[in-house]
């Protein structure tokens, strides 16, 4: 065995620990203060929960009322044809509308914590399609306004030469292989293009095809430098269709 299989069963080992201790702290209800303290201990090292009750895991903040994740990234991409949404340092730039550090694995964990279930990007032979989780971006305009608008506004559908209809993304998630998480290596968070490993794709029939989205440059972005907050939300069970 490798040791960069090692260290990845760690990782994944890891993740399933804090995703354990975590799980009962966000799905939990309003609680006594006795209770409260309980969950204050089981709270694993790396954890911060703060004043507003929501969790901070590494990058990850898990805003615990909204029910939603949020985690910084930067946008990449002013132009062009677009393949995937949001990816790593080392995912594909030249073709990515946004880059984060935050690893996929975390985010899938996260997902789970959330109570999201993953599947197939469509209802199929293989199983009933993942949940749905709407992508939206906080950021601040040239004006100093503070704004939080779905990922799609930046997306066009050269099917219509409209702004992409928002549809949500199906949390498919990333599979594991000798230990690898797959979406890290190949650096996947959100793909628009269905071909890869990644946590989310989308959920259109024609999602094979790499020519239907191009980034909507009369979408105002931040500079590429300034850091913006993804935020991920998965849909209640009972609004899960498109």
């Amino acid at each position: 065995m490798t040791r960069n299989h090692i260290t990845a069963r760690r990782s994944l080992l890891a993740v399933a620990i804090t995703v354990a201790l975590l799980t009962s702290v966000v799905r939990a209800q309003v609680a006594p203060a006795a209770a409260a303290g309980a969950e204050a201990d089981a709270l694993p090292i790396g954890a911060q929960r703060l004043a507003d009750g929501s969790l901070k895991v590494g990058d990850i903040m898990v805003r615990r009322e909204q029910r939603e994740l949020a985690f910084p990234a930067r946008f990449i991409l002013q132009a062009g044809a677009l393949e995937a949404i949001i990816v790593h340092p080392h995912g594909r730039l030249h073709e990515a509308l946004l880059c984060t550090d935050v690893k996929a694995l975390q985010v899938q964990a996260m997902l789970y914590l959330l109570g999201a279930e993953n599947g197939p990007r469509q209802d199929g032979l293989t199983g009933k399609r993942g949940d749905l989780v709407d992508i939206d971006i906080e950021w601040t305009d040239a004006a100093g306004k503070t704004r939080r608008d779905p990922v799609e506004a930046w997306i066009i559908d050269n099917r219509t030469e409209k702004p992409m209809t928002r549809v949500g993304w199906v949390f498919v998630g990333s599979r594991v292989k000798d230990g690898n998480f797959l979406a890290d290596g190949e650096g996947n968070i959100a793909i628009n293009y269905a071909i890869g490993e990644s946590v989310l794709s989308t959920p259109d029939a024609q999602g094979e095809d790499d020519t239907i989205h191009s980034v909507n440059h009369q979408q105002p972005q931040p500079p590429s430098d300034a850091t913006v907050t993804v935020v991920l939300k998965p849909r209640p069970k009972d609004d899960a269709k498109p």
